[in-house]
């Protein structure tokens, strides 16, 4: 793995599982856990992190640095005696006091640490449960028909040219299967993507699969993207996103080719894209 791979100002494309675990030797909230850095903003101390979690791991959290927001992909997390397990949401606002976080059987979840963000007044510490929050469906991006959303940070704007909240968006989004998209695009603000389940082909990047990373800075044109069995992730960006789109030459023929071609009965892995077939040469219609 290159050392940039956690570099914000630069296009990343790699699977966190292959991260080694490290031990922190940091005296805050993620002492005495291993973690893996996603990405990290040296300037205003922003970082994200994969957490393993040991069994009855517990730690006191004075919230004096910066907002924490944690999503569990396994195992379970109390925050303040609130228990969740696997795709519960702790929510920790800047300024808010001293949390008690307590696990009883270990866990692994992605940590957002994002000192200064920008917070609604009413701010407070809460928990969640994936399965308890609404799906909302896109509105205002036409070439995202069909991706459907749920919001974890509020407020979370989600309908217009611009979505997200003062403090950015961080959202758990469905593609559905056979989606696609034939354009690339371009954000105002960086973005940051983990991929939790499904499939998805981006050239010229690759075949994403469970565990792919995708961070777009701002400026950096990505995309097309399509998916055969549809796709999960979770999005973070911090500050209101919105989206450009732009013609991808051959675009249309790729995300067609990719729907003839890539099986239903095969495991979905992460490819480069130059470990895949020319998904640009189609099965004729009627064929």
């Amino acid at each position: 793995m290159s050392a940039t791979h956690t570099k914000r100002d630069e296009p990343q494309f790699y699977n966190v599982h292959e991260l080694d675990w490290e031990p922190s030797d940091e005296a805050a909230l993620v002492h005495g856990v291993e973690t893996r850095t996603l990405s990290a903003d040296p300037q205003s101390g922003s970082k994200t992190l994969m957490l393993r979690v040991p069994a009855g791991w517990q730690r006191s959290h004075a919230a004096d640095e910066a907002t924490v927001e944690l999503f569990v992909f396994e195992g379970d997390l109390a925050l303040n005696g609130e228990t969740v397990g696997a795709g519960g949401y702790l929510f920790i606002a800047e300024g808010s006091g001293t949390s008690d976080l307590h696990s009883a059987t270990g866990a692994q979840a992605v940590m957002y640490f994002n000192p200064d963000q920008p917070l609604s007044d009413d701010a407070e510490v809460r928990t969640t449960r994936l399965w308890q929050e609404p799906w909302i469906d896109i509105k205002g991006i036409p070439a995202l028909h069909g991706l459907m959303f749920k919001s974890l940070r509020k407020p979370d704007v989600t309908e217009g040219e611009w979505h997200g909240g003062p403090g950015g968006l961080l959202r758990v989004a469905s593609l559905p299967a056979g989606f696609a998209d034939a354009d690339e695009h371009v954000h105002d603000c960086w973005e940051e993507l983990i991929f939790i389940g499904g499939d998805l082909l981006m050239p010229p990047r690759g075949r994403i699969a469970r565990g792919t990373y995708l961070g777009n800075p701002a400026g950096f044109y990505h995309a097309p993207m399509t998916t055969q069995a549809g796709s999960l992730m979770l999005v973070q960006t911090l500050a209101p996103a919105n989206q450009i789109p732009r013609e991808y030459p051959g675009g249309k023929a790729i995300v067609d080719g990719y729907r003839d071609t890539e099986s239903f009965l095969a495991e979905t892995t992460q490819a480069d894209w130059d470990e895949l077939p020319d998904f640009a040469v189609q099965i004729p219609v009627g064929a």
